[in-house]
C-alpha cells in the first residue's frame, strides 16, 4: 500500500476492523460496514493537521529576516563555488585529503552580520526562542544562496570536519550535511554568545560537545577513519547525548501527547540521519538538510507530525534535547 502519513494511520485501522469483520455473521456486516463508514467520514477532519503540510518560506512571518544576496554577495557565495583540495595531518599521524568546506567564511561575512544586530533581542529570549530564530533564519538564508536543496557531505558551518574525498557534492565549497545543519543553530547560539557553552542547552554546539567529553567518558570519533573532527557534532553524536523525549518505532505514529512534548530546537535523529523542529505561527514544524521529508515539499518546512511519520516509516526515531524544558518552565511559573 502507498504510505500516505495524513491517512495511513485511517488505513490501518479501517484494514484491522475488516479483518476482525470476517468473523462476523453476514447479517450483522451491512449494519457495521454502515455505522464505521459514517465514523470515518465524521472522523475524517480530525486526522488532518490543524496548519498547512508545508510552508513556503515567503508565507512565514520569520522572528529574523533575511535580505536577499547582492550581486556581489552572489558571485562569491553560490552553489556552484568549488571546494579547495587540501591535507590534514590528523593527532594519530594519519594524513587525510579532499575537498576543504568553506561555511565559516559564509557565516563570518553573511549570517553573523544580520544576526549581530539582534543580539541584545536574542539574548533577552528563552533559549528554547534562540535557537528557533537562528534555525529558521539559518535554514532560509541557505536556501536563498545555495538553492532549496544545500546538501553537501562533511559540511558544516565552522568547518571543522575533516576534508571530503568522496559524498554528495563535497567537492563544492558550501553547504551542510545532516547533523551539520542541525547543530549549526547551536554553534552559532554559541559564537555570538547569547548561548553559554558550558550550559547544558549548548550541548548540542562543538564547544558544548568538547566540554561534555572533557567532564564524561565519551570520545570524538566523527572524523575519518573514527579519528576526531574537532567536536563538530555528528549524527551519532546527537544518538549518544542529551535526554531522550520520546521514541518512536519503525512504522508507528506520533500521538497527541507526544506532539504536546515537542519544542523549537528538539532533534529528530535516526541512526543515519537528522533534523530539528521549529515552532511556526505556535505549531511544530521539521527542517532538514537533505534526507527523505522535505524534499517532497519543495524543501519547504513541514508539520511536526507528518515529518514524524514520514521519518518512522523508514526507521525508528528518537527525539532529543539539550535546552530547557520550556513548557514546563513556563507552567511552573504561572502557578498559584
Amino acid at each position: 500500500m502507498k504510505f500516505n502519513p495524513q491517512t495511513n494511520l485511517l488505513q490501518f485501522r479501517f484494514h484491522r476492523t475488516f479483518a476482525y469483520m470476517a468473523t462476523f455473521k453476514p447479517q450483522y456486516c451491512a449494519r457495521y460496514v454502515l455505522a464505521l463508514s459514517m465514523i470515518i467520514l465524521s472522523s475524517c477532519e480530525l486526522t488532518r493537521p490543524p496548519s498547512p503540510l508545508s510552508l513556503p518560506y515567503e508565507s512565514i512571518d520569520l522572528p529574523i529576516n533575511v535580505p536577499p544576496p547582492t550581486p556581489d554577495q552572489a558571485i562569491l557565495f553560490n552553489r556552484s563555488v568549488k571546494a579547495h583540495f587540501d591535507s590534514l595531518k590528523k593527532a594519530n599521524g594519519i594524513t587525510v585529503r579532499g575537498y576543504v568546506s568553506r561555511n565559516r567564511e559564509f557565516f563570518e561575512k553573511i549570517l553573523k552580520p544580520v544576526l549581530a544586530s539582534r543580539v541584545y533581542d536574542l539574548a533577552n529570549q528563552h533559549p528554547v526562542w534562540v535557537i528557533n530564530a537562528i534555525t529558521l533564519f539559518s535554514h532560509r538564508a541557505y536556501q536563498a544562496y545555495f538553492g532549496k536543496g544545500f546538501y553537501r557531505w562533511g559540511g558544516d558551518i565552522l568547518d571543522l570536519d575533516d576534508p571530503q574525498e568522496a559524498g554528495a557534492r563535497c567537492e563544492y565549497a558550501f553547504g551542510l550535511d545532516c547533523s551539520g545543519f542541525a547543530s549549526m543553530p547551536y554553534d552559532v547560539a554559541v559564537q555570538l554568545g547569547v548561548l553559554d557553552p558550558a550550559s547544558i542547552g549548548a550541548l548540542f554546539s562543538s564547544d558544548g560537545f568538547a566540554l561534555y567529553c572533557r567532564q564524561h567518558p565519551m570520545q570524538d570519533l566523527g572524523g575519518r577513519d573514527s579519528t576526531s573532527n574537532r567536536h563538530r557534532v555528528d549524527t551519532y553524536d546527537f544518538l549518544r547525548m542529551g535526554r531522550e523525549i520520546f521514541a518512536l518505532d519503525r512504522g508507528t505514529f506520533p500521538m497527541d501527547d507526544q506532539m504536546g512534548l515537542l519544542q523549537p530546537g528538539d532533534i529528530v535523529c535516526t541512526s543515519g540521519h537528522v533534523g530539528i523542529i521549529v515552532d511556526i505561527n505556535g505549531e511544530p514544524y521539521y527542517v532538514e538538510s537533505g534526507g527523505w521529508v522535505l524534499p517532497r515539499s519543495g524543501n519547504n518546512p513541514y508539520h511536526a507530525r507528518e515529518a514524524l511519520a514520514i521519518f518512522a516509516h523508514e526507521a525508528p526515531l528518537t527525539i532529543r534535547r539539550a535546552l530547557p524544558d520550556y513548557r514546563v518552565q513556563v507552567a511552573t511559573a504561572v502557578r498559584p
